[in-house]
C-alpha cells in the first residue's frame, strides 16, 4: 500500500516522496526526455536502466539521463521509502547557464550515474528535498525561482559527491545483480539494443539464450516492465534518434536502417514513445544546436 509522503509539481519538474509495502513493483515502464533523480531513502530496490539490473540499497542515488528504459521492482522484504524528481532540461539549463554553472548534463551526466551517499552527504539531500518539497508545497511569492536556486544546489552537491576528492573515503557504489534471472535479461537487452534491427522472433531469441520460449517472454516482462518486441521498438527509436541527431539520412532510409520495414509504421512507434514525429525531433534538434 501507498503512503505518499509528498506530491508536488511546476512546470518542468515534479516531486514525489513515497512510501511502498514489500511486494510492489513499478507497473510502469519508464522512457522519457527528463533527467530523473532517484533517492533511496529506506529498504532495497531493484533498479533496472537500459540493460543493467541494480541493487539500490538506502543511501544510493541514480541519476539517469533523458531516454534511458529503466523500472524498479522489489528487492528483499522489508517496505521502502524513495524521493522522485523528474527534472526538464528546458527548465533548467537556462538557469543554470546564468549561475555559470553550464548545462544539466555537464552536472547530472546525460548517462546513468550510480553512487552512495555517506551519511553526511545524505542529510544534505534530505535537507535540500525539504526546502524543496515547502516551496513547492508552499508557493510563496517567486517559489519557481527558489525551486530553480534550490535544485541548482542540489546538482552541484551530487556532482561534487561524484568527484570526491583523494582524501576522501571510498564510497560504496550500488551492485549489479546477479541472479540468473536478471543477468539473463541483461544478455537479452544488451543483444536488443547492439542490434535493434533484428528481425529474430521470441522462439528464435530464446533458442538463441538457451531459454524456453515462455520463460524468456515472462521474466524479460518482469525485470524490464517491456515485452521483449516493446523493448525491441524502444532499442530502434533510439538507434533512429542518433541517426535523425547525426547524419543527413532520409526518414525512409533511418527506418530501414532502424529495423522497420514499413515506415507508418516507424512514425507511428516513434509518436507512441517521444511524441512527436522523426522529421520535428531533427528539426528540434537542429535548432538547439
Amino acid at each position: 500500500m501507498d503512503q505518499i509522503l509528498f506530491n508536488g509539481e511546476m512546470d518542468g519538474l515534479s516531486a514525489e516522496q513515497v512510501v511502498r509495502d514489500a511486494g510492489f513493483s513499478m507497473a510502469t515502464r519508464h522512457f522519457h526526455a527528463t533527467y530523473e533523480f532517484y533517492y533511496l531513502v529506506e529498504g532495497e530496490r531493484y533498479y533496472f536502466v537500459d540493460n543493467e539490473t541494480y541493487l539500490v540499497k538506502a543511501g544510493d542515488v541514480m541519476l539517469i539521463g533523458p531516454n534511458h528504459i529503466h523500472k524498479t521492482s522489489q528487492a528483499g522484504t522489508a517496505r521502502n521509502n524513495r524521493i522522485l524528481l523528474q527534472i526538464s532540461g528546458d527548465m533548467m539549463n537556462p538557469f543554470l547557464e546564468g549561475c555559470g554553472l553550464g548545462s544539466i548534463e555537464k552536472l547530472f551526466g546525460g548517462d546513468v550515474r550510480t553512487f552512495s551517499l555517506t551519511e553526511e552527504q545524505r542529510t544534505v539531500v534530505e535537507d535540500a528535498f525539504g526546502r524543496l518539497r515547502e516551496e513547492l508545497a508552499g508557493k510563496p511569492r517567486d517559489y519557481p525561482a527558489a525551486v530553480r536556486l534550490l535544485l541548482a544546489e542540489l546538482l552541484l552537491f551530487l556532482s561534487r559527491c561524484l568527484q570526491p576528492l583523494e582524501s576522501d573515503t571510498p564510497r560504496r557504489e550500488p551492485q549489479t545483480a546477479r541472479t540468473w534471472k536478471h543477468q539473463k535479461v541483461h544478455e537479452v537487452a544488451d543483444y536488443l539494443i547492439v542490434h535493434p534491427e533484428t528481425a529474430e522472433s521470441l522462439e528464435e531469441l530464446a533458442r538463441r539464450f538457451y531459454v524456453s520460449k515462455s520463460y524468456l517472454s515472462r521474466i524479460f516482462r518482469e525485470v524490464t516492465g517491456f515485452t521483449v518486441n516493446e523493448y525491441r521498438n524502444v532499442s530502434r527509436i533510439r538507434k533512429s534518434q542518433q541517426l535523425l541527431r547525426d547524419g543527413n539520412l532520409s526518414v525512409t532510409e533511418i527506418a530501414a536502417q532502424a529495423g522497420f520495414e514499413n515506415l507508418t509504421y516507424y512514425e507511428r512507434v516513434f509518436k507512441k514513445y517521444t511524441d512527436t514525429t522523426p522529421l520535428k525531433y531533427r528539426k528540434t534538434f537542429n535548432i538547439l544546436l
